[in-house]
């Protein structure tokens, strides 16, 4: 895509932002979804922590669901997320990917 200046997709999703929503849920909305994101065949939707505001975040498992371009997250542990991981281990499971086949880098918001 840089290189060739060709029409194919420039890669990963990137996290653009974490926002809160309510009912204790948070979206995260990425770039370079390019279609859509989805996740990896025979797999579910792994790897997301969130967390609250605190000075010194503790982070809990989330709940996972897609929606376009941004995936929502919620915590039963956690009352008003406002920070997340994905993929946030030594061997984390990687199941996000966009509909190009790139799937997302671990990070922190």
């Amino acid at each position: 895509h840089h290189v060739y200046y060709q029409a194919v997709p420039a890669g990963s999703p990137l996290p653009r932002e974490a926002r809160p929503e309510s009912g204790g849920k948070l979206r995260v909305t990425f770039d370079r979804a390019d279609g859509g994101l989805v996740i990896k065949e025979g797999s579910k939707l792994d790897g997301f922590y969130v967390a609250d505001g605190s000075p010194e975040p503790v982070f809990h498992p989330a709940a996972a669901e897609i929606d376009g371009n941004s995936v929502l997250l919620s915590s039963i542990r956690v009352k008003h997320p406002v920070r997340v991981r994905y993929g946030w281990s030594d061997n984390p499971a990687v199941t996000l990917y966009n509909r190009a086949g790139f799937p997302a880098s671990p990070f922190e918001l």
